[in-house]
């Protein structure tokens, strides 16, 4: 199953298929629309106004301009200097309107935890309201299919490498642990090399493929950006359809992930995130000893 992440994050893609508007949106397009969408958003939270930057806006000019003749989302390659939001509409979209897609994922957010909803995005949203960014510059393009293709990029970006240490990882699966009085994990090298290894396989495609090797393993995948912690995060939240007694999950869900990282008998953690070739981003987690054999209880 693939899943969609992330705190992350945050150079999500947002899908957004909307209908044509019948009137013309261009007084919506203008960069006074762009930054007066963000920094409502940004008044919510009560952090400081993000203004314009004409270098973005023209990196984000010439990106778009690349993705014309096909409006795919996939994200540029700007080595780390941008953060970067893009939108799809199958038809007409304002610049204004795309922010907006971006900051409803705010109910998708969890500010405690600094994760989002099960199986939902709001790396959009984060990264609008980012604390840290403060520039902006964006642009629109017409597709040559009849689509629109919007994308705003930032600076400073988001950095999420705090979220993809060992430790991020470890502590995101011993606190799940904890919970129902298991011991902690300890990170081993050889089982992360492993996941190390099979997630540079994966790189080619992204694919939900399991390795099929000796240890346990959960993957994780997403369309655009994902954190490790967004990635265990959600394994976790499997617990919901987790039931003890039976042993067993919810008709027509999946709880394996969740009972792998709680499995009792299992003490080495090593895993591995790689961004794919096609923009998409693949994660890996292998356990030692494996867990979830047949018949027998995670806890």
């Amino acid at each position: 199953m693939k899943m969609f992440n992330s705190p992350q994050t945050l150079v999500l893609l947002a899908l957004a298929l909307v209908l044509a508007f019948a009137v013309p949106l261009k007084a919506q397009d203008q960069r006074q629309d762009y930054l007066d969408v963000h920094n409502h958003a940004r008044d919510d939270v009560g952090v400081p106004h993000i203004k314009w930057h004409a270098g973005a806006a023209q990196y984000a000019w010439n990106y778009a301009q690349i993705r014309k003749r096909d409006c795919r989302l996939v994200h540029s390659d700007s080595g780390g200097r941008y953060g970067e939001n893009l939108a799809w509409s199958s038809g007409d979209m304002s610049g204004a309107a795309a922010v907006r897609l971006w900051v409803k994922e705010k109910s998708d957010y969890f500010y405690k935890s600094n994760t989002c909803r099960a199986g939902k995005q709001c790396g959009h949203y984060t990264q609008v309201v980012w604390k840290n960014s403060e520039w902006v510059g964006c642009a629109k393009v017409k597709c040559d299919n009849g689509g629109t293709f919007v994308t705003c990029n930032y600076l400073p970006p988001v950095h999420l490498k705090a979220q993809d240490r060992p430790q991020d990882f470890l502590a995101a699966h011993n606190r799940a642990r904890a919970e129902v009085g298991v011991g902690p994990l300890r990170w081993d090298e050889k089982v992360a090399a492993y996941a190390r290894n099979y997630a540079n396989q994966r790189k080619g495609d992204c694919d939900m493929k399991h390795s099929s090797g000796e240890y346990g393993e959960n993957i994780a995948w997403s369309s655009g950006s994902m954190t490790g912690v967004a990635a265990v995060k959600m394994w976790v939240d499997e617990q919901f359809h987790y039931d003890y007694d039976s042993n067993t999950c919810a008709w027509n869900e999946q709880c394996g992930h969740y009972t792998q990282v709680v499995w009792r008998n299992t003490a080495k953690l090593g895993c591995a995130k790689v961004k794919c070739n096609n923009g998409e981003t693949f994660i890996t987690c292998n356990y030692d000893p494996p867990g979830n054999w047949i018949g027998e209880w995670p806890y």
